[in-house]
């Protein structure tokens, strides 16, 4: 099975060019069709719609592609295909497939049925430790809904549409990662380290050890064409909140450094795929791409009392003096509704 690579070779990062960066995650025909309409797993996307605590995350990298059962944060259980038409391979976390073990491993797609997810999920409610990631109504939970609100319940007039999740940026190998993402994220734990410096008994002691993400949680399109770079907090994740720009602002230098039509071209070719699929609703108009790019938190539950939006805009200010005043100049905040509306946050 082959993959295609968008490839740059002149993108220039403190002196020195680096290359392979692309941006390609679509399913090969063969094995998106599974999920289409007349598809042998066709009834696979029809009990995950119907169940509210269900959703998939689809994707591809250069070494294979995917299609996993989210429950929140929890990765329920992924097929992958393999070279023999009909045949692939179903996984799990290793705990996950002890409850199940005959349903895993190298299998033929008509041998898939719903009974290891209704075993997994069953062992997750009875066990509210290990349903942590949804049962307990905080970021998955959170999560898991705003995704299925823009997603596969998505309507013809959504206000903007899910394209990826857990987005990342393509390497072609960790050598060229390392030059470019690693080289980026360490100027912003290093500006961790500052803040640390500045007042750790406000803001946290030895921040520069604290990991900054390598996934963003949505890439979405709006109406107006813009791509959204969607970061999600729950109220109660206060550090989250009020650190979240030094994340963002990893994520939109990222991004950013690919050339539009890379972008663009992935985001066409996944938003026609998912729309097929039925991942984005099929009457939701595609515009016309702005080349416009706009980070975006949104916070589910904010804590009014919480000093977590006060410390955000005191982080946001000292990275604009490190960084430049253009720092996330278009940055949009949301609170996420108890009854799915998006409304502005902070100052913003």
């Amino acid at each position: 099975m082959s993959y295609v690579l968008y490839r740059i070779c002149t993108i220039k990062i403190d002196e020195r060019w680096v290359c392979i960066m692309y941006y390609n995650r679509t399913l090969t025909d063969d094995f998106a069709q599974l999920l289409m309409a007349g598809g042998q797993l066709r009834w696979w996307y029809d009990f995950v719609k119907s169940r509210v605590d269900l959703d998939f995350l689809i994707g591809k990298n250069n070494k294979a592609e995917f299609i996993s059962i989210y429950r929140g944060l929890t990765r329920i259980m992924t097929i992958k295909p393999t070279r023999n038409a009909g045949i692939v391979n179903i996984d799990a976390a290793p705990s996950y497939k002890e409850i199940a073990q005959e349903f895993f491993g190298v299998k033929s797609v008509s041998s898939i049925t719903k009974e290891p997810i209704e075993l997994i999920i069953n062992h997750l409610m009875a066990n509210g430790i290990k349903d942590r990631y949804y049962g307990n109504k905080k970021e998955g939970y959170y999560q898991n809904e705003l995704s299925r609100k823009y997603g596969i319940c998505s309507s013809d007039d959504s206000d903007f549409v899910i394209i990826d999740k857990e987005a990342v940026i393509g390497y072609e190998n960790e050598s060229e990662k390392k030059q470019l993402f690693s080289s980026l994220q360490d100027g912003y734990k290093e500006l961790q380290r500052k803040i640390s410096n500045l007042d750790s008994d406000k803001y946290g002691k030895d921040l520069d050890k604290r990991a900054i993400g390598n996934e963003l949680d949505f890439l979405a399109l709006n109406k107006n064409g813009d791509v959204l770079l969607i970061e999600y907090k729950h109220g109660s994740n206060t550090s989250g909140i009020y650190l979240s720009p030094l994340q963002i602002g990893l994520y939109y230098d990222n991004f950013s450094l690919l050339p539009k039509k890379v972008l663009q071209d992935g985001i066409t070719r996944m938003f026609e795929q998912k729309q097929r699929i039925g991942l984005i609703n099929e009457k939701w108009k595609k515009p016309e791409l702005s080349g416009r790019i706009i980070p975006v938190l949104i916070i589910s539950n904010p804590n009014i009392k919480s000093s977590a939006c006060t410390k955000f805009y005191e982080i946001l200010e000292f990275c604009k003096k490190s960084k430049g005043s253009d720092f996330l100049r278009n940055l949009k905040t949301y609170s996420y509704t108890t009854d799915g509306g998006l409304v502005p946050w902070g100052n913003t």
